[in-house]
Parts: structure tokens; sequence; C-alpha cells
């Protein structure tokens, strides 16, 4: 414990030094556009919002998405993404990050889990863990690589540290590298630059009840430097709210029957109630001075779970108390960064950007009900990793992108481990790795109307062969007002770091990567100034690893071939943001592994012969928002999320019930009982007043289609989505105060 406090303590020492070098360094020195992957998109929060531009200017404006390497014409940028800037956030009323991406993003999925918290998947692709696509936070990856990938500060209600988001739709593994299988979540956070001023907000709410509290402070000490701090506090109790087992069981272990349609009655936490009871923070601090700048990050969050069937079909021990057996599974989180970094243009055509960063994860795991008596899981990763890309414009038709990255990780997971606690059992909970990549785009101006981008990264891990992901994209632009663009790719993940690791240490042998083929097409049209319309649609070829439910471990899981596309019509001027969507996500081909057991997979049950659909996707996803100005005092907004059902589930509910002995991460529900597949749909209202410059007041309706039906507004849980809770009916009211 010395050693770790020891190091921590120079860790974070290093870090003051890179504030102190920086402050001294030369504030004349001119801010260059960054030129990495999570580099921040013109938003509206700095007075460069692009829905405000004529066509004309949209032409000649040059971004930087956060999945290429090169600047490039905002219409012209190689893959499927969506950006929401901090108007889209404050005015959409989104409890939290995760309430925000399934508001906004096409085609974009969010679903419960027992293990624990809410998951997000795109286009098809969601996992049990969170390890489908990277969480970026200015351009620094914060995913756990050792377990839990992603899951982290998406569902804290504290969002007034971030400036801008950035989805990437589709396999972003070119650039981000191993782990942006699905896409890619890029948030960029303000700093004193982009925030100057003090406010403080508090947040209260009713029903899903929370109290949630944040201050900004920014300072701009020059053109080029200032510094911007954040602090956010949340105690939340969670909801009430009820939660369904879609199979009957007959009463035991203390517990009243369960009855397939009617509620659980027996002992529950709240849904979304945080785990071990402990509060939640977010605090954040930046420096900017020129080229440089350093922030240090800390979060705290973490979700108690509903239990599982388990507590009927497995005998309560002796010793265990009801309330103890019924305790779902609390994993609490706490992350810290810090980072540093450099971006400055070398001369006229050439461009480097170099980053720094020191990452520490600390979980706290918990596995009551069907586990009580085993030992609480305190596990860690810390991970030093550095970065360096060069950007060359030799002429105005070509521009290169070079890069690399280097990331040193150390493990410590003693107790309850999923990979090392199988047979046989691996001793050695201490470890390391290391990872080398290389990244390049080259950016071809063909000429007017086409453009070509060529993506390649490699990625090599101590325990796994180099990984190769390629993209390319043609982009035709053939009017001033159509787009056309053809993208062709591959991802690769590598399986979590602990599998990883079980595996070289039983066999000596590198573990199987996962890997995602794209293929898509996509058309834009500025059908005027104010009015935008886009189709896509997309092809995947998905060899799949993942939980296996019927061996309990992290297997290959076979391979799914996907088809869908997204429709999406956006209306914005000065007072109206409005945006339709529609994704489809459609499974044309499933198999698995020759020799697989029974249920060997929660993706489909087609392999079986029940059905063609996924089981934890929804084949449709609409969505509907609108942010609307009533003169200068008042904002409404209103959004509508409607999935269309998860017939996959149903199906393989139906097939699980031919078997003996269902695995318990699998649907299983009652002959003729369909609720639990039928649609979800999920509508909120707001209306925000600024009485007067320093005054914001806001007050916000959630899950409201809840009071005409309450089953409509259910939450499926992954893997096992006949079991579900009821989001209810919910409010907040804010109140923010600018000095």
């Amino acid at each position: 414990m010395a050693r770790f406090i020891q190091k921590r303590a120079s860790v974070f020492a290093y870090g003051l030094l890179m504030a102190a070098a920086a402050t001294a360094a030369n504030a004349a020195n001119s801010a260059t556009q960054p030129s990495g992957p999570g580099a921040p998109a013109p938003s509206a929060s700095n007075g460069n919002d692009l829905t405000d531009l004529s066509i004309e200017q949209l032409l000649n404006v040059q971004v930087i998405t956060p999945a290429g390497l090169t600047a490039t014409e905002a219409r012209a940028v190689p893959v499927d993404i969506t950006e929401l800037d901090a108007k889209d956030i404050q005015e959409s009323g989104a409890r939290d990050l995760n309430h925000l991406l399934e508001i906004y993003v096409p085609n974009g999925q969010v679903i419960d889990h027992n293990t624990p918290g809410n998951n997000f998947g795109i286009r098809g692709i969601i996992s049990d863990r969170e390890d489908k696509y990277l969480y970026q936070v200015n351009g620094v990856t914060l995913n756990n690589r050792m377990l839990y990938g992603a899951n982290d500060e998406r569902d804290l209600p504290l969002l007034g540290d971030i400036k801008t988001v950035s989805v990437v739709e589709g396999p972003a593994s070119a650039t981000y590298g191993s782990g942006a299988l699905a896409g890619a979540i890029a948030v960029q956070t303000y700093n004193g630059l982009t925030f100057q001023g003090l406010d403080f907000s508090a947040r209260q709410g009713v029903v899903d009840q929370y109290t949630a509290t944040e201050v900004r402070y920014g300072k701009q000490f020059s053109e080029t430097s200032g510094i911007f701090l954040y602090y956010g506090f949340a105690d939340v109790q969670g909801a009430a709210a009820p939660y369904y087992i879609g199979a009957s069981h007959a009463a035991a272990n203390g517990l009243p029957a369960n009855v397939a349609g009617d509620p659980y009655s027996g002992p529950k936490q709240n849904l979304g109630a945080p785990a071990f009871s402990d509060p939640w923070h977010k605090f954040h601090f930046s420096y900017v001075d020129g080229p440089f700048e350093i922030w240090t990050r800390y979060t705290q969050d973490g979700t108690d779970t509903q239990p599982r069937r388990d507590i009927y079909t497995k005998v309560i021990p002796a010793s265990d108390s009801l309330q103890t057996w019924t305790d779902g599974r609390p994993i609490a989180n706490q992350q810290f960064t810090t980072a540093a970094t450099f971006k400055k243009d070398l001369t006229p055509d050439l461009k480097l950007a170099l980053l720094q960063s020191y990452d520490f994860w600390l979980t706290k795991d918990q596995r009551e009900g069907v586990t009580v008596g085993v030992p609480t899981r305190d596990s860690y990763e810390d991970q030093l990793f550095s970065q360096a890309i060069a950007t060359w414009t030799p002429s105005k038709s070509d521009t290169l992108a070079v890069g690399t990255e280097y990331s040193h990780i150390w493990y410590h997971d003693p107790a309850q481990s999923d990979a090392l606690d199988l047979t046989p059992v691996v001793m050695q909970r201490y470890w390391e790795s290391d990872t080398v990549s290389f990244l390049a785009e080259n950016q071809w101006r063909i000429n007017k109307e086409w453009t070509a981008f060529l993506s390649i990264r490699t990625d090599k891990n101590t325990f796994t062969s180099w990984l190769v992901s390629p993209r390319a994209t043609l982009v035709y632009e053939p009017t001033p007002v159509d787009t056309f663009k053809a993208i062709a790719g591959q991802a690769v993940r590598r399986a979590d770091d602990e599998d990883l690791w079980g595996v070289w240490e039983r066999t000596s042998k590198y573990g199987k990567p996962e890997t995602l083929q794209n293929y898509e097409v996509a058309y834009e049209r500025k059908l005027t100034d104010q009015l935008s319309l886009n189709l896509d649609s997309f092809y995947e070829h998905y060899r799949a690893i993942g939980w296996n439910p019927s061996q309990l471990m992290d297997t290959s899981l076979g391979i799914y071939n996907i088809a869908g596309g997204d429709f999406q019509l956006a209306y914005k001027t000065q007072s109206t943001r409005a945006m339709l969507s529609e994704g489809v996500s459609k499974l044309v081909h499933a198999s698995v592994p020759d020799g697989s057991p029974a249920a060997s997979e929660g993706i489909s049950s087609a392999p079986y012969g029940f059905g063609n659909d996924l089981a934890n996707w929804a084949p449709s996803i609409t969505k509907f928002s609108i942010e609307q100005d009533i003169g200068r005092q008042f904002t409404a907004s209103g959004s509508v999320v409607y999935y269309s059902g998860f017939p996959g589930a149903e199906d393989y509910a139906s097939y699980v019930r031919s078997l003996p002995s269902p695995p318990s991460g699998v649907p299983l529900s009652d002959r003729g009982y369909n609720t639990p597949y039928g649609p979800n749909l999920y509508v909120n209202m707001g209306l925000e007043f600024r009485p007067s410059d320093h005054w914001t007041i806001r007050l916000d309706g959630y899950d409201l289609a809840a009071l005409a039906n309450p089953k409509l507004s259910k939450r499926n849980e992954i893997l096992r989505a006949s079991e579900f809770s009821v989001q209810p009916a919910a409010a907040a009211i804010s109140v923010r105060y600018s000095f």
C-alpha cells in the first residue's frame, strides 16, 4: 500500500511540474488548431455553429472530426458522425450522457444491465461489457481495458464541463485503435479560452430522486492562455420503479411467488441507486498557455442493480438474510486522469501534436445475491500513454498525417475474477502489458468534386499479434448541395486484457481478436440553408467475442452479418433545432463455432433455428427532438425515442424453453407472455426560462409515456431482455446563476 500511495503521489507531482512548465512557457505562442483524435468541432458555444452558414460559406469550412487525422471540408468528413454542442446539451434537458446519446444519435440504443448501469450500442453492436466502442475525453481514451470498458461517468447527472460531444457511428479503429469496433464517443471539455466567468447550478430530481450541484469558473489571461475549473456533486437515490421478471417462479428462499406479468414483490434496490450509497463526484481542471495545455479530471460513480431471477432458482445459504440475497451487484468506479498536450505549427505546412497522459481506474465490486460470501472485488489499473502525430500538407491537394502511440498498463485484480478463476486458476493477479501503435492517414483532394481518404492503423499488445485496422473513404461532391460517400474498413478489438492474461498464463498463446468489417454508402443533401437530409446504408461482417452464457466465460461467439441504414432530417435556424431519424439494423446471417454448447451466445437464437433477429437490439429505432426559442426568455424542448421491440429476444426465450437447464444469462419467459418484447417509448419535455442575464430556470419532464402506459416506458436488460424495469414519469427542476 505504501508503494501504491507513493507511486500515485509521484505521478501527481509530475502533473504539477508539467503545469508549472506550461505556466512558464511563452504565452505569446499562437494557439494552433488541434489535429488529433478527439479534437473539438465547431459549435454554437463559441460562435462557430455551422448551421448558421450559407451553402457557399460551408464549402470553405475546414474541420477535424474525432475519427480523422486531417482537416477537411465540413461536408467531406470521412465517417458518419453526430456532433452535439453545448446548446444541444443544455436545451435537451438530458439527465446524463446516456440520455443525451439516446435522444440524438441515430440508430443508437441504450439498454439496462445487471453488471451494472446502462449500456450503449451503435447499429446493432452492443455488449454486456462496454467494450465495443471507445470513450474519450479531450483525446484521451478512458476505457477500463481490464474488464469494464467504457462503463464510467456516463450516468452522472453532471454535464456542465462538456463543450461538445461527437459520436462516430461505425468502425473507428483506423484512427482510435483497438476497441473502437462499433464507433467512438469523443467528449471535449471547456477550457479557459472557451469559457469565461463564474456560474453555479443546482438540479433536483423528483420521483427519480437526485440532488446535483455544479460550479464552473473560467478565466482568460490573454488571447492564448487561461484556466477552467469545474466541480460537480450528486446525491442520488434513484426511483422506486416496478421490476418484472419474465418467468413465473414458485415461492422460494423466503420470497413470494413470482408471476409473469406481475411486478416482482420481494426486496430490491431503487432503479439507478448508487453503489454502496456513495455520492457521485466530477472534477475537471484545465490550464492552457499557447500550444500547451494540461488538464486533470476525477470522477466517482457507480450503481447498484436489480436482483436476477437466480434468487428463485438457487438456494439461499442459511447464514444469509433475504435483504442480502436480493441486493443486486453494486459496482463503484473512481477514475483519475491527468494529461498534457503540445500542439504547434512548426512550418506553414507541418503541424505537430504531442500528448502525454496518466490514468488510474479503481473499481469496487460486490457480488451480492446468489454469490454472497465471496470477497469484495477491489481491482485497479493505471496507464501511462504517449502519442505523437505529425500532419504535413505539401500541396493543396494532399495532406498526410502519421503518428505513433505507446501505452503501458499495470493491472491488479486479486479476487472474484471471471477470467482468472476459471480452471486452471491463474494465481498471478498482478501483471503488466505494453501496446505500441502506428497510424497514418492520407487525404487526396483529387479535384473539385472528388476526395479520397486512406487510413490505416496497427496495434501490438504484449498478449496479441499485430492488429490491423484499415479504412478507405471516397467522397463525391457533384454539386454544392449533394455529397456521396463510400466507406469500407475493418475495425479490430483485442479481447479484454484480463481475458488475454488468462489465456497467456494457461496456454502461452495470444488471445483471438474481435473484428468488424464494414461497407457503407451515404448520401447527404443540403435542401436549404436550414434543412439537410442524410441517408446511410451499411453492411457489417462481425466476428464476435464476448460473454458465453452457458460456459460463463469470454469466448468466440460466432459470425454475424448485419445490414441496415439510417435516415436523418435536420432543421436548424437561430431559434429552432429539430431532428428526425430512423435507424434499421437487421440480422442477415448468423453462425456459431463448431461444437458450441446450447445457448453459447446471447446475440441471437438464429443459429439454433429460432427466428432471424438480434436478441438485444430493436430492429427499428425512431427519434425526434426539437428545441424552440420562444422570444428571448423562453426555450421549449421535447424528444421522442421509439424502439420497435425485441423480437429476437422473444425468439431466444422460445429457444431456451426447449432446453432442460436454461443458462441464467439469456431471456426466459412463460409461454404466451410477450410484454417484455413489445415496443419501448420514451417521451421527454422541457421548458427553460431566462428572466435575466444572470438567471436560468429549467423544468423537465421525463418518461412521460409512463403516464399513459407504464410498460411502454420500460428498460429491458441486455442478455436477459425478459427482465425489465419501468422508468416512471419523473421531473427535474434546475437553476443556474451566472455571476
